[in-house]
Protein backbone atom coordinates (compact mmCIF):
# COMPACT_ATOMS: atom_id res chain seq x y z
CA UNK A 1 0.00 0.00 0.00
CA UNK A 2 2.92 2.17 0.91
CA UNK A 3 4.86 1.55 -2.38
CA UNK A 4 1.52 1.96 -4.25
CA UNK A 5 1.05 5.51 -2.46
CA UNK A 6 4.86 6.28 -3.29
CA UNK A 7 4.18 5.71 -7.25
CA UNK A 8 1.37 7.76 -7.49
CA UNK A 9 2.57 10.56 -5.82
CA UNK A 10 6.07 10.25 -7.80
CA UNK A 11 3.74 9.93 -10.86
CA UNK A 12 1.69 13.32 -9.68
CA UNK A 13 5.10 15.00 -9.35
CA UNK A 14 6.53 14.09 -12.69
CA UNK A 15 3.23 15.58 -14.19
CA UNK A 16 3.24 18.73 -12.73
CA UNK A 17 6.79 19.14 -13.56
CA UNK A 18 6.09 18.44 -17.41
CA UNK A 19 2.78 20.52 -16.93
CA UNK A 20 5.73 23.48 -15.80
CA UNK A 21 7.56 23.13 -18.22
CA UNK A 22 4.66 23.51 -20.57
CA UNK A 23 4.05 26.48 -19.28
CA UNK A 24 7.32 27.91 -19.80
CA UNK A 25 7.73 27.13 -22.86
CA UNK A 26 4.32 28.62 -23.97
CA UNK A 27 5.14 31.81 -22.21
CA UNK A 28 8.82 32.01 -23.35
CA UNK A 29 7.67 31.27 -27.40
CA UNK A 30 4.52 33.82 -27.50
CA UNK A 31 6.47 36.43 -26.48
CA UNK A 32 9.26 35.49 -28.64
CA UNK A 33 6.67 35.53 -31.49
CA UNK A 34 5.12 38.85 -30.64
CA UNK A 35 8.79 40.55 -30.47
CA UNK A 36 11.10 42.95 -28.46
CA UNK A 37 9.15 45.73 -30.12
CA UNK A 38 5.86 44.54 -28.82
CA UNK A 39 7.22 44.20 -25.55
CA UNK A 40 8.47 47.53 -25.00
CA UNK A 41 5.46 49.95 -26.75
CA UNK A 42 2.51 47.55 -25.89
CA UNK A 43 3.19 47.34 -22.39
CA UNK A 44 2.69 49.82 -19.45
CA UNK A 45 5.89 51.60 -20.26
CA UNK A 46 5.49 53.93 -17.08
CA UNK A 47 6.74 51.26 -15.07
CA UNK A 48 10.19 50.70 -16.98
CA UNK A 49 10.73 54.54 -16.68
CA UNK A 50 10.44 53.91 -12.53
CA UNK A 51 12.40 50.69 -13.38
CA UNK A 52 15.55 53.29 -14.96
CA UNK A 53 15.13 55.83 -12.10
CA UNK A 54 15.72 52.91 -9.37
CA UNK A 55 18.67 51.58 -10.91
CA UNK A 56 20.39 54.95 -11.40
CA UNK A 57 19.79 55.59 -7.60
CA UNK A 58 16.93 58.40 -7.96
CA UNK A 59 14.68 56.35 -6.31
CA UNK A 60 10.80 55.82 -7.06
CA UNK A 61 10.30 58.69 -9.55
CA UNK A 62 9.13 59.92 -12.64
CA UNK A 63 11.59 61.72 -15.28
CA UNK A 64 12.02 65.44 -14.44
CA UNK A 65 9.39 64.98 -11.31
CA UNK A 66 10.44 64.58 -8.12
CA UNK A 67 10.01 61.31 -6.23
CA UNK A 68 5.73 60.18 -6.24
CA UNK A 69 4.13 57.77 -4.23
CA UNK A 70 1.81 57.47 -6.90
CA UNK A 71 2.43 53.21 -7.50
CA UNK A 72 3.22 50.61 -5.20
CA UNK A 73 7.19 49.92 -5.51
CA UNK A 74 7.63 46.06 -5.64
CA UNK A 75 7.32 45.74 -9.80
CA UNK A 76 9.50 48.71 -10.76
CA UNK A 77 11.95 47.53 -8.13
CA UNK A 78 11.64 43.63 -9.72
CA UNK A 79 12.65 45.00 -12.90
CA UNK A 80 15.17 47.42 -12.06
CA UNK A 81 17.02 44.23 -10.29
CA UNK A 82 16.27 42.26 -13.33
CA UNK A 83 17.03 44.87 -16.42
CA UNK A 84 19.97 47.01 -13.99
CA UNK A 85 17.89 50.46 -16.05
CA UNK A 86 18.43 48.93 -19.66
CA UNK A 87 16.44 47.09 -21.89
CA UNK A 88 17.16 43.63 -21.43
CA UNK A 89 14.08 41.98 -23.20
CA UNK A 90 15.10 38.46 -22.78
CA UNK A 91 16.37 38.70 -18.83
CA UNK A 92 12.63 40.13 -17.88
CA UNK A 93 10.82 37.58 -20.33
CA UNK A 94 12.97 34.49 -18.91
CA UNK A 95 12.07 35.30 -15.22
CA UNK A 96 8.30 36.50 -15.50
CA UNK A 97 7.59 33.06 -17.40
CA UNK A 98 9.20 31.49 -14.17
CA UNK A 99 6.90 33.51 -11.72
CA UNK A 100 3.82 32.40 -14.47
CA UNK A 101 4.85 28.53 -13.86
CA UNK A 102 4.48 29.75 -10.16
CA UNK A 103 1.29 30.59 -10.68
CA UNK A 104 0.82 27.07 -12.41
CA UNK A 105 2.31 25.53 -9.24
CA UNK A 106 0.50 27.48 -6.59
CA UNK A 107 -3.05 26.29 -8.84
CA UNK A 108 -1.86 22.81 -8.37
CA UNK A 109 -1.31 22.71 -5.20
CA UNK A 110 -4.36 24.74 -3.72
CA UNK A 111 -6.31 22.33 -6.26
CA UNK A 112 -5.20 19.58 -4.95
CA UNK A 113 -5.15 20.46 -0.95
CA UNK A 114 -8.97 21.17 -1.84
CA UNK A 115 -10.18 18.54 -4.23
CA UNK A 116 -7.38 16.06 -4.64
CA UNK A 117 -4.65 14.47 -6.96
CA UNK A 118 -6.28 14.64 -10.38
CA UNK A 119 -8.13 18.65 -9.65
CA UNK A 120 -4.43 19.13 -9.45
CA UNK A 121 -3.33 17.83 -12.33
CA UNK A 122 -6.36 19.89 -14.27
CA UNK A 123 -5.92 23.26 -12.68
CA UNK A 124 -2.19 23.06 -13.51
CA UNK A 125 -2.88 22.36 -17.01
CA UNK A 126 -5.54 24.75 -17.45
CA UNK A 127 -3.51 27.69 -15.92
CA UNK A 128 -0.18 26.79 -17.83
CA UNK A 129 -2.23 26.69 -21.12
CA UNK A 130 -4.88 29.36 -20.48
CA UNK A 131 -4.42 32.12 -22.79
CA UNK A 132 -4.91 35.31 -20.94
CA UNK A 133 -2.04 34.17 -18.75
CA UNK A 134 -0.16 33.03 -21.46
CA UNK A 135 0.40 36.14 -22.68
CA UNK A 136 0.01 38.72 -19.78
CA UNK A 137 2.43 36.69 -17.90
CA UNK A 138 5.47 38.15 -19.78
CA UNK A 139 3.95 42.13 -20.40
CA UNK A 140 5.34 45.13 -19.22
CA UNK A 141 3.01 45.02 -16.48
CA UNK A 142 2.57 43.86 -12.76
CA UNK A 143 -0.37 41.57 -13.76
CA UNK A 144 1.97 38.30 -13.78
CA UNK A 145 3.66 38.87 -10.11
CA UNK A 146 0.71 40.13 -8.95
CA UNK A 147 -1.19 36.97 -9.33
CA UNK A 148 1.50 34.39 -8.61
CA UNK A 149 2.01 36.72 -4.91
CA UNK A 150 -1.49 36.86 -4.04
CA UNK A 151 -1.99 33.20 -5.36
CA UNK A 152 1.27 31.80 -3.37
CA UNK A 153 -0.22 33.61 -0.12
CA UNK A 154 -3.41 31.92 -0.40
CA UNK A 155 -1.93 28.67 -0.06
CA UNK A 156 0.39 29.32 3.03
CA UNK A 157 -2.73 30.69 4.70
CA UNK A 158 -4.41 27.52 3.72
CA UNK A 159 -1.25 25.39 5.14
CA UNK A 160 -0.97 27.77 8.20
CA UNK A 161 -5.13 27.34 8.87
CA UNK A 162 -4.72 23.01 8.60
CA UNK A 163 -1.97 22.97 10.95
CA UNK A 164 0.94 25.29 9.71
CA UNK A 165 3.23 26.74 12.15
CA UNK A 166 3.82 30.62 13.42
CA UNK A 167 6.72 30.65 11.09
CA UNK A 168 4.55 29.82 7.81
CA UNK A 169 2.21 32.27 9.21
CA UNK A 170 4.81 34.72 9.19
CA UNK A 171 6.31 33.98 5.50
CA UNK A 172 2.12 34.09 4.62
CA UNK A 173 1.96 37.97 5.85
CA UNK A 174 5.23 38.97 4.03
CA UNK A 175 3.84 37.50 1.10
CA UNK A 176 0.39 39.32 1.79
CA UNK A 177 2.71 42.29 1.83
CA UNK A 178 4.37 41.94 -1.48
CA UNK A 179 1.35 41.62 -2.53
CA UNK A 180 0.23 44.96 -1.90
CA UNK A 181 3.52 46.49 -2.40
CA UNK A 182 2.46 44.85 -6.10
CA UNK A 183 -0.57 46.19 -6.49
CA UNK A 184 -2.60 48.41 -3.97
CA UNK A 185 -6.11 47.44 -4.28
CA UNK A 186 -5.07 43.93 -2.82
CA UNK A 187 -5.46 46.08 0.37
CA UNK A 188 -8.95 45.12 1.32
CA UNK A 189 -8.03 41.74 1.15
CA UNK A 190 -5.06 41.86 3.12
CA UNK A 191 -6.70 43.20 6.24
CA UNK A 192 -8.85 40.28 6.69
CA UNK A 193 -7.45 37.50 5.45
CA UNK A 194 -5.07 36.78 8.28
CA UNK A 195 -8.59 35.94 10.31
CA UNK A 196 -8.97 33.23 8.31
CA UNK A 197 -7.31 30.93 10.54
CA UNK A 198 -9.43 31.92 13.72
CA UNK A 199 -12.88 30.07 11.69
CA UNK A 200 -12.74 26.70 12.40
CA UNK A 201 -15.67 24.43 12.22
CA UNK A 202 -15.79 23.51 16.30
CA UNK A 203 -13.35 26.02 17.71
CA UNK A 204 -12.14 24.93 21.45
CA UNK A 205 -9.82 26.87 23.49
CA UNK A 206 -6.04 25.71 22.79
CA UNK A 207 -7.21 25.84 18.65
CA UNK A 208 -8.93 29.56 19.56
CA UNK A 209 -5.38 30.46 20.98
CA UNK A 210 -3.59 29.14 18.57
CA UNK A 211 -6.06 31.06 15.62
CA UNK A 212 -5.21 33.77 17.44
CA UNK A 213 -1.41 33.08 17.73
CA UNK A 214 -1.43 32.68 14.41
CA UNK A 215 -3.73 35.63 13.20
CA UNK A 216 -1.19 37.98 14.91
CA UNK A 217 1.82 37.07 13.69
CA UNK A 218 0.67 36.89 9.74
CA UNK A 219 -0.72 40.34 10.69
CA UNK A 220 2.72 41.70 12.37
CA UNK A 221 4.46 40.25 9.16
CA UNK A 222 2.21 42.11 6.75
CA UNK A 223 2.45 45.14 8.78
CA UNK A 224 6.55 44.97 8.69
CA UNK A 225 6.64 44.58 5.16
CA UNK A 226 4.03 47.11 4.02
CA UNK A 227 5.47 49.90 6.55
CA UNK A 228 8.38 50.98 4.62
CA UNK A 229 6.27 52.29 2.43
CA UNK A 230 3.66 53.88 4.77
CA UNK A 231 6.54 55.62 5.65
CA UNK A 232 8.24 57.42 2.81
CA UNK A 233 4.50 58.54 1.52
CA UNK A 234 4.12 59.82 4.75
CA UNK A 235 6.99 61.81 4.81
CA UNK A 236 6.45 62.68 0.87
CA UNK A 237 2.95 63.96 1.38
CA UNK A 238 1.82 63.89 4.93
CA UNK A 239 0.07 60.77 4.56
CA UNK A 240 0.37 56.87 5.25
CA UNK A 241 -1.11 56.04 1.80
CA UNK A 242 -0.39 52.90 -0.67
CA UNK A 243 -0.84 55.44 -3.67
CA UNK A 244 -1.76 59.39 -4.02
CA UNK A 245 -3.61 58.12 -7.08
CA UNK A 246 -6.16 56.88 -4.95
CA UNK A 247 -8.61 60.33 -5.69
CA UNK A 248 -8.12 60.60 -9.34
CA UNK A 249 -9.24 56.90 -9.78
CA UNK A 250 -12.75 57.60 -7.99
CA UNK A 251 -12.92 60.31 -10.10
CA UNK A 252 -12.04 58.94 -13.07
CA UNK A 253 -14.90 56.67 -12.16
CA UNK A 254 -17.06 58.90 -10.60
CA UNK A 255 -18.06 61.62 -13.37
CA UNK A 256 -20.63 62.21 -15.66
CA UNK A 257 -18.38 60.72 -18.38
CA UNK A 258 -17.43 57.52 -16.83
CA UNK A 259 -19.37 55.62 -19.31
CA UNK A 260 -18.22 57.33 -22.16
CA UNK A 261 -15.62 55.45 -23.44
CA UNK A 262 -15.58 52.61 -20.80
CA UNK A 263 -15.69 49.83 -20.72
CA UNK A 264 -15.38 49.41 -24.53
CA UNK A 265 -11.96 51.21 -24.11
CA UNK A 266 -10.06 52.33 -21.31
CA UNK A 267 -11.26 54.01 -17.95
CA UNK A 268 -8.30 56.35 -19.41
CA UNK A 269 -10.35 57.69 -22.54
CA UNK A 270 -13.48 58.77 -20.18
CA UNK A 271 -10.94 60.52 -17.90
CA UNK A 272 -9.79 62.73 -21.11
CA UNK A 273 -13.16 63.02 -21.75
CA UNK A 274 -14.02 63.90 -18.12
CA UNK A 275 -11.10 66.43 -17.85
CA UNK A 276 -11.62 67.98 -21.08
CA UNK A 277 -15.07 69.24 -19.40
CA UNK A 278 -13.54 70.86 -16.56
CA UNK A 279 -14.55 74.35 -15.77
CA UNK A 280 -12.45 76.93 -16.22
CA UNK A 281 -12.51 77.87 -11.90
CA UNK A 282 -11.66 73.80 -11.41
CA UNK A 283 -9.02 73.65 -13.60
CA UNK A 284 -7.46 77.10 -12.14
CA UNK A 285 -8.22 75.67 -8.85
CA UNK A 286 -6.17 72.72 -9.89
CA UNK A 287 -3.11 74.50 -11.16
CA UNK A 288 -2.88 76.42 -7.81
CA UNK A 289 -1.85 73.12 -6.23
CA UNK A 290 0.97 72.92 -8.18
CA UNK A 291 3.07 70.15 -8.17
CA UNK A 292 2.08 68.41 -4.84
CA UNK A 293 0.34 64.87 -5.61
CA UNK A 294 -1.33 64.37 -2.41
CA UNK A 295 -3.26 67.70 -2.63
CA UNK A 296 -4.39 67.14 -6.06
CA UNK A 297 -5.56 63.95 -5.00
CA UNK A 298 -7.39 64.70 -2.64
CA UNK A 299 -8.92 68.01 -5.05
CA UNK A 300 -10.05 64.56 -7.36
CA UNK A 301 -11.32 62.78 -4.14
CA UNK A 302 -13.22 65.64 -3.40
CA UNK A 303 -14.83 66.06 -6.69
CA UNK A 304 -15.85 62.52 -6.80
CA UNK A 305 -17.38 62.90 -3.48
CA UNK A 306 -19.17 65.96 -4.60
CA UNK A 307 -20.67 63.75 -7.72
CA UNK A 308 -21.46 60.77 -5.49
CA UNK A 309 -23.60 62.71 -2.78
CA UNK A 310 -25.44 64.62 -5.70
CA UNK A 311 -25.62 61.21 -7.67
CA UNK A 312 -26.64 58.64 -5.33
CA UNK A 313 -28.99 56.32 -7.31
CA UNK A 314 -26.77 56.62 -10.54
CA UNK A 315 -23.37 55.72 -8.62
CA UNK A 316 -24.96 52.76 -7.54
CA UNK A 317 -26.70 51.54 -10.80
CA UNK A 318 -22.73 52.27 -12.54
CA UNK A 319 -21.34 49.92 -9.51
CA UNK A 320 -23.58 47.34 -10.69
CA UNK A 321 -22.46 48.56 -14.62
CA UNK A 322 -18.45 48.53 -13.14
CA UNK A 323 -18.41 44.78 -12.04
CA UNK A 324 -20.27 43.80 -14.84
CA UNK A 325 -18.04 44.88 -16.93
CA UNK A 326 -14.66 43.78 -15.35
CA UNK A 327 -16.39 40.15 -15.30
CA UNK A 328 -17.47 40.28 -18.88
CA UNK A 329 -17.08 37.12 -21.23
CA UNK A 330 -15.36 39.54 -23.86
CA UNK A 331 -12.12 41.68 -22.48
CA UNK A 332 -12.23 44.96 -21.33
CA UNK A 333 -11.13 47.21 -23.31
CA UNK A 334 -12.10 45.11 -26.34
CA UNK A 335 -9.49 44.20 -28.83
CA UNK A 336 -9.58 42.68 -32.54
CA UNK A 337 -12.36 40.24 -33.41
CA UNK A 338 -9.68 36.94 -32.94
CA UNK A 339 -8.21 38.03 -29.40
CA UNK A 340 -12.03 38.61 -28.55
CA UNK A 341 -13.19 35.29 -30.12
CA UNK A 342 -10.47 33.43 -27.93
CA UNK A 343 -10.71 35.17 -24.60
CA UNK A 344 -14.93 34.10 -25.09
CA UNK A 345 -14.44 30.35 -25.18
CA UNK A 346 -11.28 30.42 -22.89
CA UNK A 347 -12.57 32.64 -19.94
CA UNK A 348 -16.50 31.92 -20.42
CA UNK A 349 -16.28 27.94 -19.74
CA UNK A 350 -13.99 28.57 -16.62
CA UNK A 351 -16.09 31.57 -15.24
CA UNK A 352 -19.24 29.52 -15.25
CA UNK A 353 -17.27 25.83 -14.61
CA UNK A 354 -15.61 27.73 -11.59
CA UNK A 355 -19.20 29.26 -9.81
CA UNK A 356 -20.89 26.07 -10.32
CA UNK A 357 -17.89 24.52 -8.51
CA UNK A 358 -18.40 27.27 -5.98
CA UNK A 359 -22.04 26.79 -5.63
CA UNK A 360 -21.73 22.84 -4.98
CA UNK A 361 -18.59 22.82 -2.57
CA UNK A 362 -20.36 25.40 -0.38
CA UNK A 363 -21.00 22.52 2.17
CA UNK A 364 -16.94 23.59 3.13
CA UNK A 365 -17.63 27.03 3.04
CA UNK A 366 -15.48 27.56 6.01
CA UNK A 367 -12.85 26.31 4.27
CA UNK A 368 -13.99 28.08 1.08
CA UNK A 369 -14.14 31.54 2.77
CA UNK A 370 -10.62 33.03 1.56
CA UNK A 371 -11.90 32.76 -1.95
CA UNK A 372 -15.07 34.13 -1.63
CA UNK A 373 -13.03 37.09 0.27
CA UNK A 374 -11.09 37.72 -2.74
CA UNK A 375 -13.92 37.51 -5.41
CA UNK A 376 -16.46 39.77 -2.49
CA UNK A 377 -13.80 42.64 -2.11
CA UNK A 378 -12.72 43.22 -5.43
CA UNK A 379 -16.67 43.57 -6.77
CA UNK A 380 -16.63 45.57 -4.05
CA UNK A 381 -13.87 47.59 -5.19
CA UNK A 382 -14.33 47.43 -8.88
CA UNK A 383 -18.40 48.62 -7.83
CA UNK A 384 -16.80 52.04 -5.92
CA UNK A 385 -13.35 52.66 -8.59
CA UNK A 386 -13.83 50.32 -11.67
CA UNK A 387 -12.20 47.24 -13.26
CA UNK A 388 -10.72 46.56 -16.27
CA UNK A 389 -10.13 42.26 -17.22
CA UNK A 390 -6.12 42.66 -16.12
CA UNK A 391 -7.57 43.50 -13.07
CA UNK A 392 -9.78 41.09 -12.57
CA UNK A 393 -7.68 38.32 -13.94
CA UNK A 394 -5.62 37.94 -10.74
CA UNK A 395 -9.00 35.70 -9.60
CA UNK A 396 -8.93 33.71 -12.77
CA UNK A 397 -6.76 31.21 -11.45
CA UNK A 398 -9.45 30.20 -8.51
CA UNK A 399 -11.93 29.88 -10.94
CA UNK A 400 -9.58 27.05 -12.51
CA UNK A 401 -9.43 25.41 -9.35
CA UNK A 402 -12.77 25.11 -8.74
CA UNK A 403 -13.68 24.24 -12.03
CA UNK A 404 -11.19 21.54 -11.50
CA UNK A 405 -13.67 19.96 -9.17
CA UNK A 406 -16.11 19.59 -11.54
CA UNK A 407 -14.03 18.55 -14.19
CA UNK A 408 -12.31 15.66 -11.94
CA UNK A 409 -15.78 14.80 -10.68
CA UNK A 410 -16.70 14.20 -14.83
CA UNK A 411 -13.45 12.42 -15.30
CA UNK A 412 -14.09 10.22 -12.26
CA UNK A 413 -18.01 9.46 -13.45
CA UNK A 414 -16.59 8.19 -17.30
CA UNK A 415 -13.95 5.93 -15.52
CA UNK A 416 -16.60 3.32 -14.51
CA UNK A 417 -18.39 2.88 -17.49
CA UNK A 418 -14.72 2.81 -19.53
CA UNK A 419 -13.65 0.17 -17.22
CA UNK A 420 -16.83 -1.69 -17.73
CA UNK A 421 -16.97 -2.00 -21.47
CA UNK A 422 -13.18 -2.85 -21.09
CA UNK A 423 -14.19 -5.62 -18.82
CA UNK A 424 -16.79 -6.87 -21.11
CA UNK A 425 -14.94 -6.66 -24.40
CA UNK A 426 -11.93 -8.54 -22.69
CA UNK A 427 -14.85 -11.08 -21.32
CA UNK A 428 -15.99 -11.38 -25.17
Amino acid sequence: MNSTKRCAGTSWARNILLILILAFILRVTTRLQSGEADFWTNGYTFFFELARNVATGRGIAFDGWLPTASRVPLYPIFVAAVTFGHGEFISLLLLQSLIGVGTVWCAAMIAQNLFGNTAGLIAALLTAIYPYYVVHDTALQETGLFTFLTALAVFLLMNVRRGGSAFMSMCAGIVLGAAVLTRANLAPFAVVAPLWPLIQRSPNAIMWRRGLWLCLACAVALTVTVSPWLVRTYWLTGLPTLSTEAGFALWESNNSFTFSRYPIESIDRSAEVAFSALSSHQRAEMEALGPNEAAIDHWFLREALNYMREHPWQTIANGFRKIAAAFCLLPGPRHGFWPNLVYFFTYGPILILGLFGMWCSRHNWREHLIFYALFITFATLTAIFYGHTSYRSYLDVYCIVFASSILQELLNKMRPTTGRKLSIQAFA
